[in-house]
């Protein structure tokens, strides 16, 4: 977590600090709650390429025995 000091009218302040009352919630939670809701985190992509097709492992050693014993 990080400290940051972000400036606002006085009367967003408000609004948000009214808000955050209403949920229950610390200024840093509501603000955060209304980020999520209106621009959601990235889906965290790994490898980068996917071909759509599932493979298995049966797959993978057909696909390397093929030649063998030729």
């Amino acid at each position: 977590m990080t400290m940051t000091t972000i400036k606002v009218p006085m009367t967003l302040r408000d609004r948000l600090r009214r808000l955050a009352d209403e949920d229950g919630l610390t200024l840093a939670q509501e603000i955060e709650r209304l980020l999520d809701n209106t621009a959601p985190r990235p889906k965290p992509t790994i490898g980068g390429f996917h071909s759509g097709k599932s493979w298995s492992t049966i797959d993978a050693d057909e696909e390397l025995l093929e030649g063998f014993g030729e």
